[in-house]
C-alpha cells in the first residue's frame, strides 16, 4: 500500500506519477496487487474538477482504467469529505468506481471498546478522528455539522 498525502502534486508532476504508478519493486512483488490511497482529494474529484484541477482528473482516470493503468495491478482508493453527489460523474460511474464506503461514527459501545475508556466519548459515539485525539490526550477538533443525514467522513 502507498499512501499519497499530496495528490495535487502526484497528478501535476508526471515523473512522480510514473514513479508511483510503476512502483518500487525489487522483483519480490511480481503479480501482487498494490493499493494506492489518495488522501483528501476533494479538489481533484469534485464535479467542477476539470476546470479547477486541469489535467489532474484526466491523469487519475488514466491511472485507474486508461493506458497508464493497463497491465498494472493497482487499485486506487480516494478519500474525500465531499458529498458523493458532488463528485465528478466520471469518477463514480459504475465500472470505474468499485465501491463507495462511508465511514461514520462508531456507536458508544464500539468507541469505548476501541479507546478502552468512556472518558471524552459522547452519548452518540465518536469518529475515528475524535478517538485518536482522545488517545493523544487532546480535545477532538470540532467537525462542522453536516446538512441532512450526511455524516462527516465520506469515502470512496
Amino acid at each position: 500500500m502507498d499512501c499519497v498525502l499530496d495528490p495535487e502534486r502526484l497528478f501535476t508532476d508526471v515523473g512522480y506519477l510514473m514513479d508511483i504508478a510503476i512502483g518500487e519493486d525489487d522483483g519480490s512483488a511480481k503479480g501482487r496487487w498494490r493499493l494506492l490511497l489518495l488522501e483528501d482529494c476533494d479538489e481533484l474529484i469534485r464535479g467542477e474538477a476539470k476546470h479547477t484541477a486541469g489535467q489532474a482528473l484526466s491523469r487519475l482516470l488514466n491511472l485507474t482504467d486508461g493506458l497508464l493503468g493497463q497491465g498494472r495491478n493497482v487499485l486506487v482508493g480516494v478519500t474525500t469529505n465531499e458529498d458523493l453527489e458532488r463528485l465528478h460523474p466520471a469518477v463514480v460511474r459504475p465500472g470505474r468506481c468499485l465501491a463507495r464506503i462511508e465511514v461514520g461514527k462508531l456507536n458508544r459501545t464500539e468507541a469505548v471498546n476501541w479507546l478502552g475508556t468512556e472518558e471524552g466519548i459522547g452519548r452518540d459515539g465518536a469518529t475515528l478522528a475524535e478517538l485518536f485525539a482522545l488517545r493523544r490526550g487532546t480535545r477532538p477538533a470540532s467537525v462542522p455539522i453536516q446538512p441532512g443525514e450526511t455524516d462527516a467522513g465520506l469515502y470512496l
